[in-house]
């Protein structure tokens, strides 16, 4: 096996490198907003780091360091379910109550992340480059989304061809944008972000067939309440 060069482990060994969610999502903000040159009252650069930071939870792993092994260790989807970043994203609020400092995200998930944001868009500071027409009703919206989530499922058949999952980080971008609140939304972006760990493999990832799951699952219950809330 050839050995790596000492540019190839500097790059691996920076794009490893863990930074704090509120840096993170100082870094991130720069980059979403429309103008990040623009001064901002305290609390208003607070709730926008507060919306950054929760958005990056929902795309991107994070992790916390584990008391008892002293090393970081990867939040799991159920702890980061319904989970609320507080205090400029310095603290990250569980849903059972349990507040963690210290929260970190890698640099390379850091970029994939803003990408999707980029993509998809960010509600609350950057809406999505082609928003859903209001006048569409929520039913019409419900059919057309689960038949673009069938469409994407199709297309990752292995082996994966590099077309193939463009075409579905295409449709999980589409379905991320035309549900744009709610569990719907942030599930589609995790399956972007799982997406994107395919990329140079003919497999399908065990990260990707999860998010698929629980999209699909989510899709089942909207349908269920008939909305995508």
């Amino acid at each position: 096996m050839a050995r790596k060069s000492k540019t190839q482990q500097l790059t691996e060994g920076i794009s490893g490198q863990h930074l704090a969610l509120s840096v993170a999502a100082h870094l991130a903000r720069t980059q979403l907003i429309p103008d990040p040159l623009k001064l901002y009252d305290g609390q208003h650069l607070t709730d926008m780091l507060n919306s950054v930071g929760l958005a990056l939870a929902r795309t991107a792993p994070l992790h916390v360091i584990d008391p008892a092994a002293g090393e970081p260790r990867q939040l799991s989807a159920a702890e980061l379910d319904g989970a609320v970043a507080k205090r400029g994203a310095t603290t990250l609020v569980l849903k059972d109550g349990r507040s963690l400092a210290g929260v970190s995200i890698k640099r390379s998930d850091l970029r994939q992340a803003i990408a999707i944001l980029k993509a998809v868009g960010l509600p609350e500071i950057a809406p999505a480059p082609a928003p859903l027409k209001a006048a569409e009703p929520p039913g019409a919206n419900l059919e057309a989304v689960r038949a673009r989530l069938t469409e994407v499922e199709g297309l990752l058949a292995p082996p994966l061809l590099p077309a193939q999952v463009e075409r579905a980080k295409a449709g999980a971008v589409w379905i991320a944008r035309h549900a744009p609140h709610g569990r719907v939304a942030n599930l589609a972006m995790q399956l972007m972000s799982a997406l994107h760990e395919t990329r140079g493999t003919e497999e399908i990832p065990g990260g990707f067939r999860m998010a698929l799951a629980r999209l699909r699952a989510a899709l089942h219950d909207s349908e269920h309440a008939g909305t995508l809330n």
